[in-house]
């Protein structure tokens, strides 16, 4: 076997860091596609709640529950239960 200079071995490690790299991108790809990147779902029974809510002057309150269960923002959750 002949002896590895520099050059073959700089090589060697690229080669192996391009295919280290594909890997974790490759890795963080299908973690995104499992489960990282889903909009919230909206059940009906959480619209009916909300609404339920709204519509007995607890608007906040419906507010609250909408943010509570899905992780939306403040004012995404007052326009979802606004559109109610």
């Amino acid at each position: 076997m002949p002896n590895l200079g520099p050059v073959e071995l700089l090589i060697i490690m690229v080669v192996l860091g391009l295919i280290v790299a594909l890997v974790v991108a490759l890795i963080l790809v299908l973690v995104r596609l499992v489960g990282g990147s889903r909009p919230p779902s909206h059940s009906p029974d959480l619209a009916d709640r909300a609404r339920a809510l709204k519509y007995s002057g607890h608007a906040e309150r419906a507010v609250m529950l909408v943010r509570g269960e899905t992780g939306m923002s403040h004012d995404d959750a007052v326009q979802f239960v606004h559109h109610l």
